[in-house]
């Protein structure tokens, strides 16, 4: 009989080489452990490991530190990012926004970052945030940091140059917001042909929002770029270059000193100028607009210790009284309406604003006309009439603000066959396509269909104007596909140090419902058309803005139903709220309808803390 084979015996040499490589094998594994637990570090780039899988709750922000930078780690389903804790804008700590759909939104103005690049992708802003990769391995979160990126606030994005083989011409006709974006993004989505832009203006784009709140203000403080940038992309600024006219046929713009450019796509965004008073002594001096630095810093100098009128309750009149009650002699302000935006914020928002100025020495002439501007050389008072009184005054004027709308400066398009409105807005579709082929429009000159609803609207917004911009030239740029201008409109307001947010549009509501304490300023306003929730006003309570915003990008609409009952589904919709008991209060309402019976589903309401 034979018998089995045995086993091959193992001498104590070979159960020493292999106890040896069983412990190099341990010994390597508790290394790249050990590797994954600290800094590996080289001269850019080292890893870390951040957390395990599973210490965050999906949708979950946790703040970390990272070589003394502040940084945000976000977690969605089994995805984990990493980016700046700070906005590239105005540094608002993004960590009090909206995280939705891989964007995290600022709550202070909406600006919009991707998680994974770090790219913005709604405005206001024109730089990125640092982004980090991520990965998880074996149950570890561990993030990829580029040492260059740490303490970084504002990451400018990778661009092109042009290719002097490349003969196509793209001309932006326009010196603002739309513009500047863009020229910038033709050249990060690698355009290289030539990138033209005619501004009317001396300066480069600059931040024109600040010379409301500023007024004293250094110009070269306030750009967006600098000459070097625009060089460095091969944008080709042609400032004080008015353009006088465009031939759609010949595809050429002309401007005021005769300089002619043929183009192959052109985009047009030459904003608004401040709308005049067409009343007798309206040449006199010292009757100002604001629209640029070296009149806000005119409106400074000359107002000190002067009694100043304004003309208009615009917000940008609201915060020049601001910042001049406490310079001038006298703030006057005289208003058509009752109260500061009543039309757009509402009969209570709008007597809030009012009373903030009022309690601050400014005065005000509502329910009243301009009749005319008396004075010799320079203005030295105001007559008005208050039509609701049939009372004529005059208020002692030494310099005068008009501040009662713009038009659109579109007059070099009179002959253009491009089409515009009754107000001389340029008509365009979704993608900021006018009615002549290979001709775009986008800011504060053009009138466009809202994503929501496709009604036409005018936006004169500064962040939705860097948004049209972003989308004319996507398209310009497109020979197939076409992306479709999908933006909520955002702005914003700073009043004595206290920011009103408004997210939506509602031209006309019917209905306003207003949470929290109006007095104190600490507020949510939900205006309504019919029963749907169209627009939201927020005072210190501006993550509810931003997280309205996403829901209206993402087709989540809330309802009147959804305020007064529902409380679940607003807990759904709107992240990290909490219950708390409030009063409605029913303004303006133009609709018949019966306020509920239980008190309980009255008090309750759900909003962000």
């Amino acid at each position: 009989m034979g018998s089995a084979p045995s086993k091959q015996m193992r001498g104590p040499q070979d159960l020493a080489e292999i106890e040896e490589r069983r412990m190099e094998a341990k010994q390597i594994s508790r290394r790249l452990d050990e590797a994954y637990m600290r800094m590996r570090k080289t001269d850019d780039m080292f890893e870390l490991l951040v957390c395990k899988h599973g210490d965050l709750k999906h949708g979950e922000i946790r703040e970390l530190t990272i070589e003394n930078a502040k940084l945000l780690l976000i977690r969605d389903a089994d995805q984990y990012f990493i980016v700046g804790n700070k906005c590239s804008h105005y540094n608002a700590p993004l960590r009090k926004g909206s995280y939705f759909n891989g964007r995290l939104r600022c709550p202070w103005h909406g600006a919009c970052f991707n998680l994974v690049t770090g790219e913005i992708e709604e405005y206001p802003g024109i730089d990125g945030i640092p982004a980090f990769p991520v990965k998880v391995v074996k149950g570890n979160v561990i993030v990829d940091v580029d040492r260059r990126l740490l303490g970084k606030a504002k990451v400018i994005p990778a661009m092109a140059r042009a290719d002097k083989a490349n003969e196509t011409i793209f001309v932006i006709v326009g010196g603002g917001p739309a513009a500047l974006v863009a020229a910038e993004t033709l050249r990060r989505k690698n355009f290289r042909g030539r990138v033209v832009i005619f501004a009317k203006e001396q300066l480069p784009p600059y931040d024109r929002p600040k010379l409301s709140k500023m007024l004293d203000v250094d110009a070269d403080l306030l750009l967006l770029r600098d000459h070097a940038h625009f060089k460095k992309y091969d944008i080709e600024l042609m400032l004080d270059q008015e353009i006088v006219n465009v031939d759609t046929n010949d595809r050429t713009v002309t401007a005021k000193t005769k300089l002619m450019l043929r183009y192959d796509k052109l985009l047009i965004c030459t904003g608004a100028s401040p709308k005049r008073l067409d009343v007798p002594g309206n040449n006199l001096k010292n009757i100002c607009f604001l629209r640029t630095p070296e009149e806000a810093n005119h409106i400074c100098a000359t107002g000190k210790d002067k009694n100043l009128v304004i003309v208009g309750a615009s917000f940008l009149a609201l915060e020049v009284a601001a910042f001049m009650g406490y310079k001038a002699r006298s703030v006057t302000i005289i208003c058509r309406r009752m109260y500061p935006f009543e039309n757009l914020l509402g009969r209570h928002i709008g007597k809030l604003l009012r009373q903030m100025l009022v309690d601050r020495g400014v005065t005000f002439h509502e329910a009243s006309n301009v009749e005319g501007f008396e004075g010799t050389d320079a203005v030295h008072s105001v007559s008005l009439r208050n039509y609701k009184k049939s009372e004529a005054l005059s208020v002692p004027a030494d310099l005068v603000l008009v501040a009662i709308g713009t038009v659109p400066n579109t007059k070099c398009l009179v002959h253009s066959g491009i089409e515009l409105d009754d107000e001389g807005f340029i008509n365009v579709d979704q993608f900021m396509r006018t009615s002549v082929e290979r001709v775009f429009a986008a800011g504060d000159c053009s009138t466009f269909p809202l994503s929501d609803s496709g009604l036409r609207a005018k936006v004169q917004h500064w962040a939705m104007a860097h948004s049209q911009g972003r989308i004319a030239a996507l398209n310009m740029m497109s020979s197939g596909h076409l992306e479709p201008l999908r933006s909520v409109p955002y702005f914003w307001t700073t009043i004595f140090g206290k920011s009103i947010r408004y997210a939506g549009y509602c031209d006309n509501f019917d209905d306003v419902m207003i949470s929290g304490d109006i007095e104190n300023g600490r507020w949510v306003a939900f205006y309504l058309k019919k029963d749907d929730v169209k627009a939201v006003a927020t005072m210190n309570y501006d993550g509810v803005t931003s997280q309205f915003a996403d829901l209206q990008m993402a087709g989540k609409f809330t309802t009147r139903a959804d305020l007064l009952y529902d409380i679940t589904k607003i807990l759904a919709l709107y992240n990290n709220i909490a219950l708390v008991e409030v009063n409605y209060i029913w303004a303006e309402s133009k609709l018949p309808y019966s306020k509920p019976t239980d008190d309980t589903q009255l008090c309750s309401f759900a909003r962000l803390i």
